[in-house]
């Protein structure tokens, strides 16, 4: 593939993803409203509306893989939570009813990386995202109370955690989803929004 070829692929990459993220935040969004005024799961959910959201992730997942280098100054304990991780700790997915089905072929490295290195920048911002980008019903306009992961163990557990609340989204109510994992799911899809709408798209638009 030409550089050209891999400009062009890159843009538009990024912006499928644009259109995830945005909206997937505008579902959530919705979902709240539904939640708040009627006190129950809305019926006018409808299942699979997040599945995007979902192979978004697990690319930001590999992308999170792929980015990993051990160093002779790499703590051994980081490497053992990497290893647990990524080869054992899959209960979660037994615990959603989820399957795992065996492939034939390994993926290819498409925009992983890309979709990661976005995710860490909206994982970064987050705390210090601006009041009148916070839409989530709370008291006072502000994340700063939720905090930026650092270790790798730190970020692997914050995507996966953003994983199994955007499936649980999809099969029941938001009040049966713990508060603090569904609000921290929330945030990085506003402060996500927030960086596309204010630094990516306009930067696309003008290639």
């Amino acid at each position: 593939m030409s550089g050209i070829e891999d400009l062009k692929a890159t843009r538009k990459a990024l912006r499928d993803m644009s259109r995830v993220v945005t909206y997937t935040r505008k579902t959530l969004a919705k979902m709240v409203r539904e939640e708040e005024r009627l006190g129950m799961y809305s019926s006018e959910s409808q299942p699979g509306q997040l599945f995007e959201a979902l192979e978004h992730l697990g690319e930001v997942r590999e992308g999170f893989i792929l980015s990993q280098r051990t160093t002779p100054q790499t703590a051994l304990s980081d490497i053992r939570e990497l290893v647990r991780h990524i080869l054992i700790d899959w209960q979660w997915v037994h615990n959603l009813n989820l399957t795992l089905s065996p492939g034939d072929q390994l993926d290819t490295l498409n925009h992983q990386l890309v979709f990661y290195n976005h995710a860490l920048v909206a994982l970064a911002v987050l705390p210090r995202l601006p009041a009148e980008a916070i839409t989530f019903p709370q008291r006072h306009p502000s994340y700063h109370d939720v905090s930026v992961p650092i270790l790798p163990g730190e970020l692997l557990a914050r995507i996966e955690e953003l994983e199994q609340i955007i499936y649980q989204t999809e099969i029941k109510s938001i009040r049966d989803i713990d508060y603090g994992s569904f609000r921290r799911t929330y945030a990085f899809f506003e402060a996500s929004s927030w960086l596309i709408k204010n630094h990516l798209k306009p930067m696309l638009d003008e290639l």
